[in-house]
């Protein structure tokens, strides 16, 4: 019965698993804006210029080459409307202050209604979506004070029975200045900056021919989905073992704009709280942290309040640095 999915389903709405209150549900590669990670989630998603940690390679690839050692991270998300995303990440640090690091990122959904032709429901068909990332990221500190980076991605789309498939790269750079010996040391221990260009070069390219062929039928259609280019550029303050400020603002190439604020205090270097805003939605969380002989744990929660009818939603992530 598959063969009736209509087309628009299959094509033109691949997307569709992952729609979104800020309106880039309808573009290819709708999951990667998506937060990811307790500790960004918790600051809403303002992470372009402090890209630490796990969880930082997915929001400036520059991020890898801050932490001289190895790192294991991973995260599973439940949503709301069965939607699933979920990442696994290892970093590597490497000769000459530079390190890399390898990415997996999940994200699907399953029991979407089939409907025929005419878009009435069929009983008992149901089809899934899912879309798989993988990343090697590779970043070096050029200067004490400036670190750049690279990321080559594949992604695979696969909705019903039929697949797409793209390469891209994304490219970041960060910035620290210590002012800690001026005159505005007291007022501003460290000053970050980021930035990061997302999804060069990715398009989908969908051919239904063989599908339909399958089925008797000559009909089929081939689409190009273009991934809107995404900008992000941030800036944070930090006190060493105090508390840390950082604002995001990203922007693609299809004229979606995005604020993230976020905050956080560092309670006893074992408790860190975070609160922010992910777009004007509040976020807040907590992260725990604790040193072994040889290895130390770090677990990361937020709590993000209802965008659109989706309702709350809560992420933990975890890693591991040894």
């Amino acid at each position: 019965m598959k063969k009736f999915l209509i087309l628009l389903i299959l094509v033109l709405l691949p997307q569709l698993a992952f729609c979104g209150s800020d309106g880039k549900g309808g573009q290819p590669g709708a999951f990667r804006d998506l937060i990811l990670g307790g500790r960004p989630g918790a600051m809403g998603g303002a992470f372009t210029a402090i890209a630490e940690g796990g969880a930082g390679y997915f929001y400036n690839p520059a991020g890898a080459a801050q932490s001289r050692m190895y790192h294991v991270s991973f995260a599973y998300r439940v949503m709301h409307l069965d939607r699933r995303l979920g990442y696994a990440a290892v970093g590597i640090p490497a000769k000459e202050d530079a390190t890399l690091a390898v990415t997996w990122t999940y994200a699907g959904t399953s029991d979407l209604e089939a409907r025929d032709e005419q878009g009435y429901i069929i009983p008992g068909e149901e089809f899934s979506h899912r879309e798989n990332l993988i990343s090697v990221i590779f970043a070096k500190q050029v200067i004490p004070q400036i670190i750049l980076g690279g990321k080559a991605f594949y992604v695979q789309n696969n909705i019903g029975n039929i697949s797409a498939y793209t390469v891209g790269v994304d490219v970041g750079g960060l910035v620290k200045l210590d002012v800690r010996k001026t005159f505005l040391g007291e007022t501003f221990p460290l000053l970050r900056a980021g930035f990061a260009v997302e999804n060069l070069g990715a398009n989908y390219r969908w051919i239904t021919t063989e599908f339909w062929q399958g089925f008797g039928r000559e009909r089929g259609v081939t689409v190009t989905e273009n991934f809107p280019i995404n900008y992000r550029l941030g800036t944070a303050l930090s006190f060493p073992n105090k508390y840390l400020v950082a604002a995001d603002v990203e922007v693609n190439s299809v004229s979606m704009l995005k604020t993230h604020f976020g905050g956080e205090y560092d309670v006893n270097r074992s408790l860190m709280l975070r609160a922010g805003l992910d777009d004007f939605h509040p976020t807040f969380g907590f992260g725990l942290f604790k040193r072994m002989e040889e290895f130390a744990v770090m677990i990361d929660l937020s709590y993000l309040f209802d965008k659109a009818g989706e309702g709350d939603d809560v992420l933990v992530s975890f890693d591991v640095v040894f």
